[in-house]
């Protein structure tokens, strides 16, 4: 029989305070997010102090956790100012439940100033090995980030080899990286913006026209570099985007104890969508004794793909980087399902059930529009806005305006909360 003490953690990405609701709506144990600085996502809108201690009070009452990044490569000039973020944690009267730091000098930094916060180590440190692991722990380390390169029979051999108190993190799902968990030179070299600063541009998602590659000793040696007839030029540093849903089985096996989703710069509908897939699997994995149901499962995949993504594949976990380098062979963003709009209340009509759902726009909509309200623990329920109402309650032909209040009438009830998207 499955252990069910041991029920691995649902970790969801939180790039603002929407996207953190949305998260813990939809089934995840613990966010990570990040501040204004020193998070590797400085692109995203982040919190300011105060809404690392307002998103900590909001977290901590509904019995999750939340995890705070501080995981750039920083520089001598930038250690003063790291100091000064790590004071004002400590002066919090409600703190992250752990820093996630890359750098050996920010995790002593940290045990200095905040001897009682447990240390997560980055998948930003590329750990890649039992001995790596143990010299993190050594350091305070409670939880090691593994590196995205790494295999199930890696996996499986450290936690072998690693004592029991030290935990596994491995990301399950989202955009992957064609340098080494994220160490890459590319977008500082071109643009002037660091990577292991936060501040990637993402080149490794333009396309290149080459003709040939090869090492200036090697002339006679080419890279094998093609160019699809769909594209201008080849994406041989744009990676797919890893998708594990249908292999929750092997993820408890090697004994990870938290599944990662990438994406804090993805929109709160792909937080909550991806988050309920994942939360929906692993209860029924457990439910069913460690048994996956296929059914279910493919359900569920075509929840992971009605978000806007890349190619899926399954990373590195059964195929290593020199066999299966992952490159995408479309360049662009593969579009699903559009995000509508959040419920922010349910007006009961005479019916059992029905009534009106009150939504906020983020996509436009427009009258018998087929659409789905996604719930919490569940799949999209179908329905048409036949009515289509304004604030007012008067009728309307759309809603084109962002985060302006709408209205339509389902025949269930629509809670706060729950998520209005297309069904096509």
């Amino acid at each position: 029989m499955i252990d069910q003490t041991k029920k691995p953690e649902i970790l969801a990405p939180a790039g603002n305070f929407e996207k953190l609701r949305a998260a813990l709506a939809f089934g995840a144990d613990a966010v990570y997010f990040a501040g204004t600085n020193f998070g590797m996502r400085a692109a995203a809108d982040n919190f300011t102090p105060e809404e690392i201690e307002g998103a900590c009070v909001y977290t901590h009452e509904r019995g999750k956790k939340l995890y705070l990044t501080v995981n750039v490569v920083p520089r001598s000039g930038d250690i003063n100012e790291l100091q000064n973020c790590l004071e004002e944690i400590k002066n919090m009267s409600d703190k992250p439940d752990a820093l996630i730091c890359a750098d050996i000098g920010v995790v002593g930094l940290v045990r200095k100033i905040l001897p009682h916060m447990d240390i997560h180590i980055s998948t930003q440190a590329n750990t890649q090995n039992w001995l790596a692991c143990e010299a993190w722990a050594a350091l305070g380390a409670k939880r090691i980030i593994l590196s995205r390169e790494l295999s199930f029979e890696d996996i499986r051999d450290i936690r072998r080899n690693l004592s029991a108190e030290v935990e596994l993190e491995c990301f399950v799902h989202g955009a992957m990286c064609v340098a080494y968990s994220g160490r890459c030179l590319i977008s500082n070299y071109l643009t002037s913006r660091d990577a292991n600063k936060g501040a990637c541009t993402q080149p490794c998602r333009w396309q290149y026209n080459l003709y040939y590659l090869a090492e200036e000793k090697r002339p006679n040696v080419f890279l094998p570099i093609t160019e699809s007839t769909e594209s201008a030029g080849t994406t041989i540093f744009s990676s797919k985007d890893l998708c594990m849903i249908e292999h929750i089985d092997d993820l408890v096996a090697a004994g990870i104890a938290s599944f990662k989703i990438e994406g804090r710069m993805k929109s709160a509908y792909y937080t909550a969508c991806i988050t309920n897939a994942y939360r929906i699997a692993l209860d029924d994995f457990y439910a069913n004794g460690g048994k996956i149901d296929p059914i279910l499962t493919q359900k569920l995949k075509l929840e992971t793909e009605s978000v806007s993504r890349r190619e899926y594949d399954t990373g590195f976990f059964y195929d290593a980087p020199d066999i299966d380098a992952k490159i995408c062979e479309n360049p662009d963003y593969i579009r699903e399902k559009t995000y509508l709009g959040l419920c922010v209340g349910f007006e009961r009509d005479d019916s059992e059930s029905g009534g009106l759902a009150v939504f906020e726009q983020r996509n436009k909509i427009t009258k018998n529009r087929q659409v789905q309200v996604l719930s919490p623990g569940s799949f999209g329920r179908d329905t048409v806005a036949d009515i289509l109402l304004n604030e007012k309650n008067e009728p309307i032909e759309s809603a084109p305006h962002p985060f302006e209040i709408f209205k339509i009438r389902t025949d269930f009830e629509v809670k706060l909360g729950d998520i209005l998207r297309s069904a096509d």
